[in-house]
């Protein structure tokens, strides 16, 4: 699992770099809800990291930071998630206390598969924003990108 983790992350990472750089590319254009949703992203993959690790979150979920900051808090998660695939246990517990479901325990796996999901989601989206204003967006899917 730790290896298949690795590969999605280090695909994941690579595709959100090259959508950052699309965003910048075109930032005059871009909409408000495509850059609120790649925060997100970056925001949501921290405080997951920051629970596997046990450390406080520097963001909530919903905060805007200008594009030219992304790039280096993507790779900081990366990095992050990376160390934590490596060293630490996988199958490890975590409640999640956000969760509507009481005492909802989930493994660092579940979280991390969590964290790949979200991300592709969101991207889904921008990719739809950007493509319904005529802007350029980057080839976004795990396929197209393993190749």
């Amino acid at each position: 699992m730790k290896d298949f983790l690795l590969r999605k992350f280090e695909i994941e990472h690579y595709a959100l770099q090259s959508l950052i750089r699309s965003l910048e590319a075109q930032e005059e254009d871009v909409p408000e809800f495509s850059i609120k949703c790649i925060c997100h992203i970056i925001n949501v993959h921290h405080r997951w990291n920051c629970q596997l690790n046990q450390t406080k979150p520097e963001s909530n979920d919903w905060d805007v930071f200008p594009l030219h900051f992304l790039e280096r808090l993507n790779r900081q998660n990366f990095i992050e998630t990376n160390d934590y695939l490596e060293k630490q246990d996988l199958g490890r517990q975590f409640q999640n206390e956000s969760s509507p479901i009481e005492s909802l325990t989930q493994t660092a796996t579940d979280i991390l598969f969590h964290l790949l999901q979200h991300a592709a989601y969101h991207r889904g989206q921008i990719i739809l924003n950007l493509k319904s204003q005529g802007l350029k967006f980057p080839v976004n899917g795990f396929v197209q990108l393993e190749d």
